[in-house]
C-alpha cells in the first residue's frame, strides 16, 4: 500500500513540475497530495477493518460537495473551468456523476440489504463521483470492478473456495479515482 501511494505521488509530482512551477500548480499539487492520502487512508482502513471510515469519509464528501456547489455558483456562465495543461473541471458534471453513482450505490445496498455494500462505500461512491464527474464513470467503473474481480479470484483460488469470498471495496473504488485523476492531470 505505501509503495503504490509512493508511486502515485511520484507520477503525480512529475506531472504538475513538468509544466511549469506556478503558485496555482503547487496549490493544486499540495491539494491533491492530501486528498492521495485522504483515499489511500480510507483505503487502509476498508483493508484492516472490513468497514469505511465514517467520520472521515462523511467529511471528505461534505467538502468536495460545498467545493463543487461553490464552484458552480461562482462560474455559473463558464462551467468549464480550466486547470492545468487542457484539463478541464466541471462542478455541474462532477455533482451529477455524484447523484449516479451514489443512486445506484444505494440501490445495490438496499437490494443486497446491506450484505454486498454497506452505507460507507455509498458515501464513497459519491465521493468518486464528486472527483471523477459523470464523463468518466464508466472507465472508473472498468478499473474498479475488473481491479476488485481479480483481487478476489486471486483470493478465492488461495483458499480454494471463490463463493462467499469477502474483499474490502473501497481500495477498488478508490484505485479507479485516483488512476483516471493521474491520467487527466
Amino acid at each position: 500500500m505505501v509503495s503504490v501511494l509512493g508511486l502515485t505521488l511520484c507520477v503525480l509530482t512529475y506531472k504538475i513540475f513538468s509544466i511549469e512551477m506556478s503558485f496555482l500548480n503547487i496549490l493544486i499539487y499540495l491539494l491533491l497530495v492530501i486528498l492521495f492520502l485522504t483515499l489511500a487512508f480510507l483505503a487502509y482502513y476498508d483493508i484492516k477493518k472490513m468497514e469505511v471510515h465514517n467520520t472521515l469519509s462523511f467529511i471528505l464528501m461534505a467538502i468536495l460537495l460545498i467545493v463543487n456547489i461553490v464552484l458552480f455558483f461562482v462560474f455559473k456562465n463558464n462551467l468549464d473551468i480550466k486547470i492545468i495543461r487542457d484539463r478541464i473541471y466541471n462542478p455541474y458534471e462532477n455533482m451529477i456523476g455524484a447523484l449516479i453513482l451514489g443512486s445506484i450505490f444505494q440501490l445495490l445496498v438496499l437490494l443486497s440489504k446491506e450484505k454486498a455494500l454497506g452505507q460507507g462505500d455509498v458515501r464513497i461512491a459519491i465521493i468518486a463521483g464528486l472527483l471523477i464527474g459523470y464523463t468518466n464513470l464508466m472507465y472508473w467503473g472498468y478499473i474498479t470492478v475488473f481491479s476488485a474481480l481479480i483481487y478476489g479470484l486471486i483470493i478465492g483460488i488461495k483458499k480454494r473456495e471463490i463463493k462467499g469470498v469477502k474483499i474490502p471495496f473501497v481500495p477498488f473504488m478508490m484505485l479507479g479515482v485516483i488512476v483516471l485523476l493521474l491520467y487527466f492531470f
